[in-house]
């Protein structure tokens, strides 16, 4: 460990990754296993989004399903842009275009899961970079400047980068596992399928922030948004003052 730097802990049973990247110089600044992956839970919306738009003008329903899926992490909008789409075909297509290196469909017993994706904190990054790069981005990023406060499902969006951090941000949130009974399934074991997962991901302050975690099982929805708000806050904290990327998160 280097002496005059700031460390951020990770609380003990919780496992987490994140990837900070600075836009203007073009390069990571802060790093804790970015490779590790994690089930996408809703931020493969992003994905799904980005699939949806490519070459198309989209108005009417197709414009507000969009909106509604990355603003309030509509899972219904989701289903249907994931049908539409192809199911396995988006995560394929857009490994392609974006250049991702560790994010996989879902498991092939499970072709309906989209939130059952593999994904990394470093591909997520990559996400956000090939969305500030090409047209349809534009309009997705737009929509998660726009997140509401609640999902669809009820859900609380304001953790993580929204808890911490003062916009304007372009957010997507995502959150899987907080149900009474956990999908205990037979799954790799990255997707952690009986813990609760709790991501938050985005564009801020002219950094792509991206903190994938996974909590013990039976953690709250509260205690989760709580832990993944404070570590947003260390992470950023030393991301502020140019602390450079650290594989263990120093």
């Amino acid at each position: 460990m280097r002496t005059g730097f700031w460390a951020v802990e990770v609380p003990a049973g919780v496992r987490a990754s994140w990837a900070v990247f600075d836009l203007a110089a073009g390069r990571a600044v802060a790093e804790r296993r970015p490779a590790g992956v994690f089930r996408s839970a809703s931020v493969v919306k992003v994905l799904l989004a980005l699939d949806f738009l490519r070459g198309r003008v989209v108005d009417g329903r197709d414009r507000e399903m969009v909106a509604a899926m990355l603003r309030a992490s509509d899972d219904a909008a989701a289903d249907e842009v994931w049908e539409r789409g192809g199911r396995a075909e988006i995560v394929e297509r857009m490994v392609r275009r974006a250049g991702l290196r560790e994010t996989v469909p879902p498991p092939q017993d499970m072709p309906g899961w989209w939130g059952y994706t593999g994904i990394s904190a470093g591909d997520v990054v990559r996400v956000y970079r090939y969305a500030l790069e090409v047209p349809e981005g534009r309009f997705v990023l737009e929509q998660l400047g726009r997140m509401a406060e609640k999902g669809a499902d009820g859900f609380d969006q304001v953790f993580g980068i929204a808890g911490a951090v003062p916009g304007p941000w372009a957010v997507k949130q995502g959150w899987s596992g907080f149900e009474d009974v956990p999908d205990r399934r037979p799954a790799p074991e990255e997707l952690g399928l009986g813990r609760p997962a709790l991501h938050t991901t985005g564009v801020v302050a002219g950094k792509i922030v991206a903190l994938l975690t996974l909590h013990p099982e039976g953690t709250s929805a509260e205690a989760a948004a709580g832990c993944v708000t404070a570590l947003t806050r260390a992470v950023i904290q030393v991301t502020g003052v140019g602390r450079g990327s650290f594989p263990e998160g120093q």
